[in-house]
This record gives C-alpha cells, sequence and structure tokens, in this order.
C-alpha cells in the first residue's frame, strides 16, 4: 500500500463544496478509492470527515515560509512517499526551502489573469469589491520572476494545474508545465436530470457580485428579453456576500423593465434543492467577471446537467463551458444573444459524465503516470570535453521533450567574450592568445598560465562575462532551457587557460552558480579519446586534452554531478542521462 498526504490551509467543514478546499478532499478521496492509504492535514479548527482518509490538524503549517514541526513531525510518523500541497500563487511566492520530509507537488489552486481582464471589470467594480479581489488579484498578477523564485526556493517536485489556461498563462511566466488535474464534481448533483422544460426559466447560481457577473446576468436578460426572450430570470443568490451588495443586485432587478419576470432569492441550498432548481430550469447563465477561485464548479455542474450553459470568456471558466458544450460569450455586449439561441435552439444530449464525476480516475495520472520530471527544472545542461557526444545527446533529448509536448528552448555557450576582448586582443599581439594550425582544423590557445598579469585579469573580466551572460541570456529567458555546454564548462575552460585551478573552480565557480536559473542540474558526459579522435580529431589534438577531461572529472567530484559515460551507443547514453533527469529536480549545491 502506497501512502499520501494532502495538506491545506482552512479546510473548514463548511468550506468543503468551495473551491479550492473541494480539490483538496476530491484529492484525498480519490487517492483513497485507489486502495493508497492518504492522510489529510489542515490548520482548520472544523475539518470535517472523511471516509477512508485519516483527517489530521496542524496549526501552524508554514513557518517563515518553511514547513511547520507539527508538520514535519506528521510526515516522519506517516512516511508518505509524496505530499500534495494545495497553495494559490500569493502563498507561492513567499515559500521557503519546505524541507516537508517526503516529496511534494504544489496544487496551483488560483487563477491567472492578465491586466486587460482586470481593466475590463472597470474600476469602480474593482474599489466597491476590494476586500474580495485585493488579494486574489495580488496574486494573479505576480510577476513571474517572483513565481519563479518562489518555486525554486520551496524545492518542490512539480507543480499540479486546474486549467488549461492556468497551466499555459503560468507555464509562459517561466514555472514548470508540470500535470494537469481535471476538478471532478458530484454525479447525483447534476447528472441524470429530467429533460429541460421547453420554456424554464434561465438560471443563474452565485453570489450577487460583480466580479461573479450578477449584474451581468440582469442586464444580459433584459436585452434578450426585449428581443423576444420567454420565461424568467430566477437567480439563486449566496447569502454570506454582505447586505449591501444584495441590497444593490435588487435594486437593479426592481429598476428593471422586467422586474416581474425577474425572481431573487437568497439560500445556501442542500445538494438534492440545488438538483432540483437545476431541473426546474432550461438555460444556466454564468457571466464570471473574474472568477477568484480557479475552475468555479457551478460550471462543471451546470455543464452536465444538459441544460444550455451561457459563459463570459474568463480563465478557468472558458475552457470547461467549451468541453462541455456551453456558449462563451467574448464580451458582455455577446451574452443577450447567446441567451436567445440558448432558449430556441435544441439542445443536444448531456455531456458523458465519466470524465468530470470520479476522483479515483482524476488523480490517477498523479500517482500511476507520474508528472513529467523535466517539467520541474528551468535548466538543464550537459558539459563535458569536445567531442564527447553532448550536442547529440541533448538533440535527442529535446526530440523526446517536443514528443512529450513540453516546450524548452536550446541554448549554446561558449566564449561568450564581452569585456574581455580588449585583452585578448592585447594577448594576441604579445602571443599568448595564438592559434596553432593543423591539416583540415585550427586550435586556438590562452597560454595565460606562467603571466599572472595577464591571467588574473583575465579571470575578473571573464567573471564578469559570465555574470552579463547569465543575466542577459539564461534569466531572462522563460520556461526550461537545454545547455549544450554552460557556465560549467567555462570553469574547466579557465582553469586550462590560467591555471588557478583552485581559484576557479573553489571560489569563482559557486559564486557564479547561484546566479543560474534554479532548479538546476547538469550532467557530465565523458567518451573515450579513441572514439573521440575517430570523429573530433580536432578535439584530441588539442594539448589540453586529457587535462580537461581530468578536470572534468574533479568538477563532477567536487559539484555532487553525475557522469555518464558514452562509450556505447547513443540511445544508451541517452538512456542514461533521462534516467538521471527522471527523478525531477534537485537543486546544485556547488563545492559539496
Amino acid at each position: 500500500m502506497r501512502r499520501f498526504m494532502v495538506v491545506c490551509f482552512g479546510l473548514e467543514a463548511e468550506r468543503a463544496r468551495r473551491q479550492p478546499w473541494q480539490v483538496a478532499l476530491g484529492i484525498a478521496r480519490g487517492l483513497a478509492a485507489r486502495g493508497h492509504a492518504v492522510s489529510l492535514v489542515t490548520d482548520a479548527r472544523e475539518p470535517p470527515s472523511i471516509d477512508g482518509v485519516e483527517v489530521l490538524r496542524a496549526d501552524p503549517l508554514l513557518v517563515r515560509g518553511q514547513a511547520a514541526p507539527a508538520l514535519r513531525a506528521l510526515v516522519g510518523e506517516r512516511a508518505p512517499e509524496r505530499i500534495f500541497w494545495i497553495t494559490g500563487a500569493l502563498r507561492l511566492v513567499r515559500l521557503h526551502r519546505l524541507d516537508a520530509g517526503a516529496a511534494v507537488e504544489l496544487v496551483l489552486a488560483s487563477p491567472r489573469f492578465r491586466l486587460a481582464e482586470v481593466w475590463r471589470a472597470g474600476p469602480a467594480l474593482l474599489w466597491r469589491e476590494r476586500r474580495l479581489l485585493a488579494l486574489p488579484l495580488l496574486g494573479a498578477l505576480l510577476p513571474g520572476l517572483l513565481l519563479r523564485r518562489g518555486f525554486a526556493r520551496s524545492g518542490a517536485r512539480g507543480i499540479v494545474y486546474l486549467s488549461p489556461s492556468a497551466r499555459a498563462r503560468f507555464t509562459g511566466l517561466g514555472l514548470p508545465a508540470g500535470c494537469l488535474l481535471v476538478p471532478q464534481v458530484d454525479a447525483a448533483l447534476c447528472t441524470r436530470l429530467a429533460p429541460p422544460p421547453r420554456r424554464g426559466p434561465v438560471l443563474y447560481l452565485g453570489p450577487p457580485l460583480g466580479a461573479r457577473g450578477a449584474d451581468l446576468a440582469i442586464a444580459a436578460f433584459e436585452e434578450a428579453a426585449a428581443l423576444g426572450l420567454p420565461g424568467e430570470l430566477h437567480m439563486l443568490l449566496r447569502p454570506d456576500s454582505g447586505g449591501e451588495a444584495l441590497r444593490r443586485i435588487a435594486r437593479q432587478a426592481a429598476a428593471s423593465p422586467f422586474a416581474a419576470r425577474i425572481r431573487i432569492e437568497t439560500a445556501m441550498l442542500r445538494p438534492d434543492e440545488l438538483r432540483r432548481r437545476l431541473e426546474a430550469c432550461r438555460t444556466v447563465l454564468l457571466p464570471f467577471r473574474l472568477p477568484v477561485s480557479e475552475v468555479p464548479l457551478v460550471v462543471i455542474e451546470a455543464g452536465l446537467s444538459g441544460r444550455a450553459l451561457v459563459v463570459l470568456d474568463a480563465p478557468g471558466v472558458s475552457e470547461y463551458a467549451r468541453l462541455l458544450g456551453g456558449r462563451i460569450a467574448p464580451w458582455p455586449e455577446a451574452l443577450a444573444p447567446l441567451l436567445l439561441d440558448a432558449a430556441t435552439a435544441p439542445l443536444p444530449p448531456a455531456p458523458d459524465p465519466a470524465p468530470w464525476t470520479s476522483w479515483r480516475h482524476a488523480v490517477a495520472p498523479l500517482v500511476e503516470a507520474p508528472c513529467e520530471p523535466m517539467a520541474g527544472f528551468r535548466l538543464v545542461a550537459l558539459c563535458g570535453a569536445d567531442g564527447s557526444g553532448k550536442t547529440l545527446l541533448l538533440g535527442r533529448l529535446s526530440a523526446s521533450l517536443a514528443d512529450r509536448g513540453l516546450p524548452h528552448r536550446h541554448l549554446w555557450t561558449r566564449f561568450r567574450n564581452y569585456l574581455s576582448r580588449p585583452l585578448l586582443a592585447l594577448a594576441r599581439l604579445t602571443g599568448h592568445n595564438r592559434k596553432e594550425r593543423h591539416p583540415g582544423f585550427t586550435i586556438g590557445y590562452h597560454d595565460f598560465q606562467k603571466s599572472p598579469w595577464l591571467s588574473l585579469p583575465f579571470l575578473l573580466l571573464q567573471a564578469v562575462d559570465q555574470v552579463l551572460d547569465i543575466l542577459l541570456r539564461y534569466r531572462t529567458r522563460r520556461g526550461l532551457l537545454l545547455a549544450d555546454r554552460c557556465v560549467l564548462d567555462t570553469l574547466v575552460d579557465l582553469a586550462v587557460d590560467t591555471g588557478h585551478d583552485d581559484l576557479v573552480l573553489r571560489r569563482l565557480g559557486p559564486l557564479l552558480l547561484r546566479l543560474v536559473p534554479q532548479p538546476f542540474a547538469a550532467v557530465v558526459i565523458e567518451r573515450d579519446p579513441a572514439l573521440v579522435a575517430a570523429c573530433r580529431p580536432d578535439a584530441v589534438a588539442e594539448r589540453h586534452f586529457e587535462r580537461r577531461r581530468q578536470l572534468y572529472r574533479r568538477l563532477a567530484r567536487d559539484y555532487g554531478l553525475p557522469l555518464v559515460v558514452n562509450d556505447g551507443t547513443p540511445e544508451a547514453a541517452a538512456a542514461s542521462v533521462a534516467g538521471l533527469l527522471g527523478s525531477g529536480p534537485r537543486l546544485l549545491e556547488p563545492g559539496r
């Protein structure tokens, strides 16, 4: 029996049907249904009880961005192989090294907005509902740099997303692609309903808030009614959004020219009551402006009910509405025509509920086909002496990632001489920077080993050049980077050129490696000189070839890097590299 743990903030029993707490419960239930031992840990005062799941309490869960001692103690006692940690973007940027005692997958349960989407709501609405929207909007608009740093510091193994839009947007900011988990709903609530009535009402479900689109529901109904829409608008409003919000919607409905056809009810409905309301309507109108929680469950429930579904284009809403046959309005003015069409067009059969109503099947990719291990890296580099096969192996790795749908960029780093060019020109005049010609190829040498007046300034300028290169070419690029040679190869070059091995590898190297994007993995590739000579005679002809091989071995030993011997087939070496990277990101710790 495998053991897992789910960690979630504030999972009170009364929140069990709301996001992101419903996802935490769903993951726990799904894992338990697959026969695994599951513990759910929360800091809530009154957490729900779950059949087959051990519910534990630890308060606090985090202390200064790290797993609290009480949580680490629970992890030590239960010994889970993996922890699924529910978090939002705002909490992600404040994480430090979690050190929870087990591999952590972060379940990112907050949406990502674009500025245009926020501005579309209007300054008046943003100000009026600032208490509700302030923290979600702050989290949804955080710079990618802060998100990447938070993830790198956390040491998490990967990220689980809840919607394709969140995955695409956060990946575009440099977070790993991770896995996609489709939220599930209760089949008893919204499936196998009676056929919708021909002239049933339009149903709005949710709080009386502008972010939720309550005012848009009334406005769209008015326009559609003026165009000939029959029936009524039934608004089932949650009472937990404040009296002023309720009064505002009531005033808007009372002032409508179709006030007699708008019914407002304020109540927290039981699941069986909600099912009856869905059964009685023909169209469900959910015009989310700014969904403050990722993937509102009501969208999936309405889509499975067999009723017409009309939504406003919004992240975490549109993609699931589209999959369920819903109508998506690109802007508020398009809602009314879609409402009218939904009332008159024949309704297709209800979607198959199987992909949407089983947490047991939904969590299978998380535990049976683990999340893409390479998705957790920011930088993967292959280094080694010329002719070792780095370029070929990196090409195979790149092709494999492309086949698996993981976006990445390919970088090549050598001779990044920004500020050191004048010094190299001077060394050319003095004969310390020279070229040696052979039949068919030319080899360049920097003979600075016996000239401190050249070697030390060269080291200083090269250090600055490497800092500039890391900042300009590595840290400004988002997503996964594959490096054919990197700063580690430059360290070997500098040790050969200057003779200052200890200064370069023990002092300069760790300083430069702190700047590279994290999580960072590097693999040293080595090949027998006889095999290298057969394909790269220029590499073996270089006078320092054997010294470079020894320096790469020292690099692997001092920095704790894996070394792959590429003396067999390319397929075998590629499999070895893939196996080393398959355990996911581990932060490089230079000088261990």
